[in-house]
């Protein structure tokens, strides 16, 4: 038969503990900081990592569609517009840096797990968190130095399109923003989870 305990300190959660490791999270009287900073900053980053996605894709669309004409124009006319060239490699650009906050807050960069299973699940979340923390710092340091770099651009214009040069590079103080909100709320969920499985065991200890 399951038992019941409620924690309400730090965590301000009820948890139901039935036999074994089935352990449900059921109620909700104070939610932590954490879980709240976690859902505040989740209510903020899905949204915006959706619409990063789903433009980078529209851009993807339109960056093939004028390489092709940039080849159909070449070979067949002999007569490329030069301004195919500049477009489509700032679009390459653009959908590279508007899907990386998605990516990364969905866990689909490629990365290696088969060390990372054989540490225990404390220590494991420990360094998940230090790695995120110096994931924000490194974007943090590039999302500065891009803004002198956007605003140093709009200092020239573009050869072969009627724009400033710093327009073509807007996207990458945007996109390291999103990455520190993301790295934030994964550190967030990270102390709510460690926190909710400290409450478990301890309740299990009693």
């Amino acid at each position: 038969m399951a038992g019941y305990f409620q924690a309400t300190g730090v965590l301000g959660i009820q948890v139901k503990v039935c036999h074994g490791a089935d352990r449900t999270i059921i109620g909700n009287t104070n939610m932590p900081l954490a879980q709240r900073l976690a859902n505040w900053l989740g209510g903020i980053n899905k949204p915006l990592c959706l619409a990063g996605r789903n433009l980078a894709g529209l851009l993807l669309a339109a960056m093939t569609i004028i390489v092709m004409l940039q080849v159909v124009a070449r070979y067949g006319f002999n007569n490329s517009p030069s301004w195919t060239e500049e477009l489509s490699k700032t679009l390459m650009v653009w959908t590279a840096f508007l899907v990386a906050p998605w990516a990364y807050r969905e866990g689909a960069n490629v990365s290696i797990s088969f060390f990372v299973e054989a540490i225990p699940q404390g220590i494991r979340t420990i360094l998940q968190i230090l790695l995120t923390l110096l994931v924000i710092w490194i974007c943090g340091v590039f999302f500065l130095e891009s803004l002198d770099f956007v605003l140093r651009g709009m200092q020239s214009s573009s050869p072969t399109l009627p724009v400033r040069v710093g327009v073509f590079y807007v996207i990458v103080p945007i996109a390291f923003a999103c990455l520190i909100l993301v790295g934030l709320e994964n550190i967030a969920r990270e102390i709510t989870d460690m926190a909710a499985t400290d409450k478990v065991h301890t309740g299990e200890g009693e």
